[in-house]
C-alpha cells in the first residue's frame, strides 16, 4: 500500500520536529567505597605522615622467678616508627560562560553537576589506591608523591605463591613492591591458613574479606562442612530456591563477612581487613576542598583536592592472600 502523493510525513518535517529528550541524566557506574567508608579518618600536618606500632613479646611458659632473687632487667625494643606519604588526588573542572548559561537537559549548572560528579570519582580513586599494590613515593621536583596501598603494607600474614614475598615494613614508608610468586587458584585451604595465621598473630580475625567479583564466585563454591539447604513452604504453589552464593564464612576462629569489590576486578589479591586499625588520613584543611581558580578568560575553573594517605596502625590484624589467578 503506497503513501498518497504530497503527504506531509514525519520525514518531510525533517528538523522541524522538537527533540524528545528526557530531563534526566542516568549514571549506573558503582559509587560505593566500602573500605574508605568503614575506615577511620584522621588529620595530618605534613606530607610525610608517621605513626608507631608495638608488639608484645612471645608468651613464656617458663617465666619463673627464684624466691628472694635479685631483679634482672629484660631486653626491651622501641616501637616501630612507620610512615606513608600523602597523595594529592585532584580533578579540575572548566566550564565556559556560555555553556553555563544555556538551557541544559538534566542539569541546571554544568559546573555544579561536574563538581558533584568529581567528588564521587575522587573517593573511588582513593579506594582504588587502598586496594592496590602501589608503593609509597616521596615525590620531589616534578614528581608526585604517592601513598602506598595495602599490597606492600601487609606482610606478617601475607600468603604467597611459590617464590613470592612481601618485605617487612617496620620503619619508614613501604617503598618496596611485593615480589610476585607462582600463580595459584583461590581455595578454601588458603583462606583457612590466612585466617588461622591472623588469629595467632592478633588474637582475633578480620571483620571482612574483600575480593574480586570473580574470586567471590569461587568463594561461593567452597564446600565447607555443610550443604546449603532451603526449606520449602507447604503452601500450595511454593517453590524452592537455588542457593548460588554465600556472604558469610564461619571460620574456626570467628565469622568473616565476604565482600565482593568491583574495583578489585582482575586483582591477584584477597584481603582480610580489620578496619578498626585502618585509617585514611587527610592533610589539614585539604579533605575534598572545592576551590575556584583564577579567571583567565570567558570560563570558570574549579579544582577539587583530597590530600590523603593510608595508615595501617596494625598490619598484624590483617591478612592478604596473594598471587591468585582468576581474579
Amino acid at each position: 500500500m503506497a503513501v498518497p502523493a504530497n503527504t506531509y510525513t514525519r520525514y518531510t518535517a525533517g528538523t522541524n520536529v522538537r527533540e524528545d529528550l528526557i530531563d534526566k541524566i542516568t549514571q549506573t557506574n558503582p559509587e560505593e567505597t566500602p573500605i574508605l567508608s568503614a575506615s577511620g579518618r584522621d588529620t595530618a600536618t605534613s606530607n610525610y605522615h608517621e605513626w608507631q606500632r608495638d608488639n608484645l613479646r612471645a608468651a613464656n611458659k617458663d617465666n619463673a622467678a627464684i624466691d628472694g632473687d635479685d631483679a634482672t632487667n629484660s631486653a626491651k625494643t622501641p616501637p616501630q616508627r612507620v610512615a606513608n606519604y600523602l597523595q594529592i588526588f585532584q580533578d579540575t573542572i572548566g566550564v565556559s560562560g556560555r555553556a553555563e548559561k544555556v538551557k541544559k537537559a538534566g542539569m541546571t549548572s554544568a559546573m555544579a553537576y561536574n563538581v558533584g560528579k568529581a567528588m564521587v570519582e575522587l573517593k573511588r580513586d582513593i579506594e582504588a589506591m587502598i586496594v592496590s599494590n602501589n608503593v609509597a613515593v616521596a615525590g620531589g621536583a616534578g614528581v608526585a608523591s604517592k601513598s602506598a596501598g595495602l599490597g606492600p603494607m601487609i606482610f606478617s600474614n601475607a600468603q604467597h605463591g611459590a617464590g613470592g614475598s612481601t618485605v617487612a615494613h617496620t620503619s619508614g614508608a613501604a617503598t618496596v613492591a611485593p615480589t610476585a610468586g607462582t600463580g595459584r587458584a583461590f581455595t578454601e585451604a588458603l583462606l583457612k591458613t590466612a585466617v588461622q595465621a591472623t588469629y595467632i598473630a592478633a588474637g582475633k580475625v578480620p571483620q571482612a574479606v574483600y575480593l574480586s567479583p570473580a574470586h567471590k564466585t569461587v568463594f561461593s563454591g567452597f564446600t565447607g562442612i555443610a550443604v546449603n539447604r532451603y526449606n520449602v513452604s507447604d503452601r500450595k504453589g511454593a517453590q524452592g530456591k537455588i542457593i548460588g552464593g554465600a556472604d558469610m564464612y564461619a571460620s574456626d576462629f570467628g565469622p568473616l563477612e565476604i565482600v565482593p569489590h568491583y574495583l578489585m576486578a582482575g586483582s591477584t589479591n584477597v584481603y582480610g581487613l580489620n578496619v578498626d586499625y585502618i585509617d585514611v588520613v587527610y592533610m589539614k584543611d585539604r579533605a575534598f576542598i572545592d576551590q575556584d581558580l583564577a579567571i583567565t578568560g570567558d570560563s570558570r575553573r574549579r579544582q577539587i583536592i583530597a590530600d590523603a594517605t593510608l595508615r595501617l596502625r596494625s598490619e598484624m590484624a590483617q591478612f592478604a592472600i596473594k598471587d591468585l589467578t582468576g581474579g
